[in-house]
């Protein structure tokens, strides 16, 4: 069974970036833990190093982010994605991460991220295959 730990982030589009985090600072609490013009990190526990909603000037890297714990896991979610004819782009290895990406049905962008907890090399971002993905994370099966 595919299973997913917990929401990951949400980002959002916005004209006006300040504006729009400004808001969920103000109206939500939540804590500005990154910003520039193009881009605003928020987060609900600004001591937890991770950030909940992200907020973008760019319409085209909007999505919704969920979490795996497990490399079993991270596959599974791929494995039952692609047996419903879910296209997935990935996987990706970046610093501590692994994610991949799909569309749902209504064209929402939606990745899936597991903390391998391992350290990449250069190219920070690159395309990695599940095998090479084992030597980040023994496989609980």
């Amino acid at each position: 069974m595919a299973k997913l730990s917990r929401l990951g982030h949400i980002s959002l589009y916005a004209h006006d970036v300040r504006r729009l985090a400004s808001f969920y600072e103000t109206a939500l609490e939540l804590a500005v833990v990154n910003h520039s013009d193009e881009t605003a990190c928020l987060a609900i526990d600004p001591q937890s190093g991770r950030h909940d909603l992200l907020i973008l000037n760019n319409p085209h890297h909007v999505h919704l982010a969920f979490w795996v714990d497990t490399l079993d896991h991270f596959k599974e979610v791929w494995r039952r994605l692609t047996d419903h004819g879910v296209l997935a782009h990935g996987p990706y290895v970046e610093s501590e991460y692994a994610r991949f990406s799909f569309l749902d049905p209504e064209g929402n962008h939606v990745e899936i991220t597991w903390a391998h907890g391992g350290e990449t090399l250069p190219p920070h971002r690159r395309k990695i295959s599940f095998r090479e993905l084992e030597k980040f994370g023994v496989s609980q099966e």
